[in-house]
């Protein structure tokens, strides 16, 4: 019992070992990677891959996120609204899940449907879809609140990293003709470089850090890229499995 209880024992610690270098090797990947511009362009991958539309969009899709505010649902109820403006012929569709005890007026899609209003967007213009929990339910209830959309040109908005399971589950859902416009940030115009010594403060044998965007800003940026990217294509693998894609 004793050589067994060590042997088992020997073979955890291995398996720790083995864990731990393992996890170690993949951080420090992770970490090279965000110095190279490899994470922005998997984003812009998942953004644009299927986004690509020549039609005239008859509904715009807006795909459920965080509540409302929330950086998600405004970023994509600004998105929306200028796509309604480029064509206000069409339906908007708020998709956005919402507790069956609250009353509309006081959900989440509510909430941004007056995010709409305020952008200048028609609200007899604006349908509610507040069952689907994720994104092939509301596909589905898409169905339901607007039959005729399968068959009509539709332009989804939603997150980039979003964006191409999104295209993909309408699509397998039936619908004929669906693009997108995803909600990618813009980045800021203005040269962020500065001297550390000008600014004052405490004066410290530290590397100047000023003038490196790169380090202040994009592998920040990058590293939060991974870490997006790596969940959503964990979810295409996920839908591609259960035939959702």
């Amino acid at each position: 019992n004793f050589d067994l209880m060590k042997k088992l024992l020997s073979h955890i610690l291995l398996a720790t070992k083995i864990l731990f270098y393992t996890f170690s090797v993949f951080l420090m990947l992770v970490v090279l990677f965000s110095f190279t511009t490899g994470p922005f362009w998997i984003y812009h991958w998942l953004g644009t891959s299927v986004s690509d539309y020549k039609f005239k969009p008859e509904y715009i899709i807006i795909m459920g996120g965080a509540g409302h505010p929330s950086e998600s649902s405004l970023m994509r109820s600004w998105y929306a609204a200028r796509s309604w403006h480029t064509y206000p012929q069409a339906t908007v569709i708020i998709t956005q899940p919402s507790a069956v005890c609250v009353r509309p007026e006081f959900s989440d899609a509510w909430a941004i449907r007056n995010d709409l209003v305020l952008r200048g967007v028609d609200s007899t213009a604006i349908l509610l879809e507040i069952k689907g929990r994720n994104t092939r339910q509301e596909a589905m209830e898409v169905i339901q609140i607007a039959p005729d959309a399968p068959n009509k040109g539709c332009l989804i908005i939603t997150a980039p990293e979003h964006m191409r399971r999104a295209v993909l589950t309408f699509r397998k859902m039936g619908f004929k003709q669906v693009g997108g416009e995803s909600t990618f940030n813009a980045s800021g115009p203005v040269d962020l470089d500065y001297k550390d010594g000008q600014l004052g403060g405490n004066t410290m044998p530290l590397p100047e850090v000023g003038g490196s965007v790169q380090l202040r800003y994009q592998f920040w940026n990058h590293l939060r890229y991974q870490v997006i990217c790596y969940r959503e294509l964990a979810g295409l693998m996920w839908y591609k499995v259960k035939g959702w894609i």
